[in-house]
């Protein structure tokens, strides 16, 4: 179960903050954790992870989604993003105590979780290191998955190639190769979009063409380097690397959307996956890419079956 709180050491309040406020929840080593709330306040608790390198405001992309179908939407920074404090040496299979710390912060006895992209190591480290009787359900967009395999290794696009082998060389590097991205962030908020939008699918481009999508995206990015890019670099060479977390070991429902034209979630990456993982229920988007965030009224009306 989850690590407990003394009610007098906790920062949370009572009854959710308005949309987009940023609250926080102090951990026994003594970080803090930052989290955003939206959809539906009194809705069943969904907590919501985000890409890489990407952020809590990231979940304002589904709110809308969630809102409707009755779920109280909990987006948390995980450690060295947003205003999440960052956690030396940690590897995925330490987010489930977090998230745990967090619950049990929010007196909650169960809840789902849900994520997007980069989210994919830790909701599944979620599912395999929480008791269904706690975590009920995981929804998925597009998750990345181990790069377990030659042929997984063999799909990847150039950029993620070179930071798999990155990670099994020159982890050192890592750092150095995320810089970029963090003074994107700040000073060119649109290079980084316009340079991804040539490469993805058709379906992406359109999603990236969107301006209210584009703008939020941009938001929770900027937001993901406000302590600057160790974490996104650190998070990303543990994504690379042996998880340390065994797929079959995955016991509550999992519901996956992945998209065979996906150039970020190679196809590869996601049959093994769905091989891996018992039970696992994959619905494969015909010609979808990355960013098929349409699918969150999907995602969420699917969850519905397990409360």
């Amino acid at each position: 179960m989850g690590i407990g709180f003394d009610q007098k050491d906790s920062l949370v309040k009572p009854r959710p903050s308005p949309p987009g406020t940023a609250d926080f929840v102090p951990l026994p080593d003594g970080r803090l954790l930052s989290y955003t709330e939206w959809g539906d306040p009194d809705g069943f608790p969904a907590f919501y992870f985000h890409g890489t390198p990407s952020s809590r405001l990231e979940g304002a992309l589904a709110a809308g989604a969630a809102a409707r179908h009755g779920f109280r939407l909990i987006a948390v920074d995980r450690p060295g993003y947003g205003r999440s404090a960052y956690q030396d040496g940690r590897t995925v299979t330490h987010w489930p105590h977090d998230v745990s710390a967090l619950a049990d912060a929010l007196d909650l006895g169960e809840f789902g979780a849900v994520g997007h992209s980069g989210a994919g190591p830790y909701l599944l480290a979620c599912g395999s290191l929480m008791g269904p009787e706690r975590l009920r359900f995981v929804g998925a967009l597009s998750p990345w998955g181990p790069v377990a395999t030659p042929e997984i290794r063999a799909g990847l696009n150039t950029l993620d190639r070179l930071y798999a082998r990155l990670a099994r060389h020159t982890p050192w590097a890592m750092r150095i190769s995320f810089a970029p991205l963090g003074w994107c962030a700040r000073h060119r908020p649109g290079l980084f979009f316009s340079l991804m939008r040539s490469a993805v699918s058709p379906a992406d481009q359109a999603a990236l063409g969107d301006p209210r999508t584009l703008r939020l995206l941009q938001a929770a990015e900027l937001e993901a380097f406000r302590q600057g890019s160790r974490g996104g670099a650190h998070e990303a060479l543990i994504a690379y690397r042996d998880w340390g977390l065994d797929l079959e070991t995955v016991h509550v429902p999992v519901h996956m959307w992945l998209g065979d034209s996906d150039i970020f979630v190679p196809v590869e990456m996601g049959r093994y996956m769905e091989r891996a993982i018992p039970g696992a229920d994959c619905h494969w988007m015909n010609g979808g890419g990355h960013f098929e965030l349409d699918r969150w009224e999907e995602i969420f009306v699917t969850c519905s079956a397990h409360l």
